[in-house]
């Protein structure tokens, strides 16, 4: 019975996977338009902010072509970026930095507490809250990416205005020491604050790895107090509509 299981939630992230390959989506909102480009499960997203486009997170390592590709289709060339956000630095969020910041000069934004792991260029340990997490574990514990150096290091409160942008970083430390959330008029880039669902891609979840659950219910109330943010933008699946994550997560906090 337990291998069935197994192999269902294999399959269920399988079928995630496929249908997440690559593809981008545009939201375009009262304060203005994200575009959120999807590769290999991770999101990328794009927003222009008082003059100034704002890319919040990478990618893996590799996956650079790819990610390009969608930017072009929706019109918007890699070199337009003029700073990189990294809500984190695990492999899946900031396996790119050290390619945009390379190749297009991107300047790169990033908490003060992530500089440890971006400058080793590998996860630190990953706590698995569920199957899933647990099964695909040890083949993200072995993923690298190229070490890179943020040129601003951020901490809580931290106004993008001094980037001439819009908007605010919230220390979010649940997922990671130095995770930031980037609070931009009425939107959350929450990186893996919370997740999608891998079915319903805009139903609310735990995120598969998170170390200290109490903390993470912390960081989730703290953002929620936020009343003028209405949608968050997640680093996997989404975007989740604010009403649906206080549903979600009442009953923990």
């Amino acid at each position: 019975m337990r291998a069935i299981t197994r192999i269902s939630v294999l399959l269920t992230v399988l079928m995630a996977l496929a249908s997440c390959a690559g593809k981008q989506e545009s939201q375009q909102t009262t304060e203005g338009k994200v575009h959120t480009f999807t590769v290999a499960l991770a999101n990328v997203h794009v927003v222009d902010v008082s003059g100034v486009r704002l890319m919040i997170d990478s990618g893996k390592a590799g996956n650079e072509p790819a990610l390009i590709e969608l930017m072009e289709e929706a019109g918007i060339a890699p070199s337009s970026i003029d700073y990189l956000i990294l809500t984190h630095g695990h492999t899946d969020h900031a396996g790119g930095a050290a390619f945009f910041k390379r190749e297009f000069g991107t300047k790169i934004v990033a908490g003060t507490a992530e500089e440890p792991m971006l400058a080793t260029g590998h996860n630190d340990d990953l706590c698995s809250t569920g199957m899933i997490g647990s099964l695909l574990k040890s083949s993200i514990m072995r993923e690298r990416y190229p070490a890179v150096v943020p040129d601003i290091a951020v901490n809580d409160g931290f106004d993008l205005a001094e980037i001439g942008a819009r908007g605010v970083i919230m220390a979010a430390p649940s997922h990671t020491p130095g995770s930031i959330a980037v609070l931009v008029d009425n939107k959350a880039f929450v990186g893996d604050l919370v997740r999608g669902g891998l079915v319903n891609n805009s139903l609310p979840a735990r995120h598969f790895y998170m170390c200290d659950l109490n903390k993470n219910d912390a960081d989730i109330k703290r953002l929620l107090g936020n009343e003028q943010i209405v949608t968050w933008y997640t680093g996997h699946m989404g975007p989740l509509d604010v009403a649906a994550v206080k549903d979600e997560f009442a009953t923990s906090m």
